[in-house]
């Protein structure tokens, strides 16, 4: 029984770690674009640079979910659905 739990945990993370990481992707090109149309505040733009900097570190690192945060917080400051 536990290994088919730990067989099925490893299928899914096998699965789920590229569509985590076309998210982080999808995200970054979002704040890039916004970046670079939007009239932004020097400090505010600033900010996202330095959020999306972060974020490109932390999801190519694999740190997916954590990349995934940053760039949701990047987003919001941004006002990037």
């Amino acid at each position: 029984m536990i290994r088919n739990i730990a067989a099925a945990t490893l299928v899914l993370g096998f699965f789920a770690g590229p569509a985590f990481a076309d998210a982080c992707q999808d995200d970054v090109a979002k704040i890039d674009k916004a970046i670079a149309t939007q009239g932004l505040d020097a400090d505010v733009k600033s900010q996202a640079e330095n959020l999306r900097n972060n974020a490109v570190q932390l999801c190519g690192a694999g740190n997916l979910n954590e990349g995934l945060a940053v760039t949701a917080e990047a987003k919001s400051l941004l006002k990037v659905e």
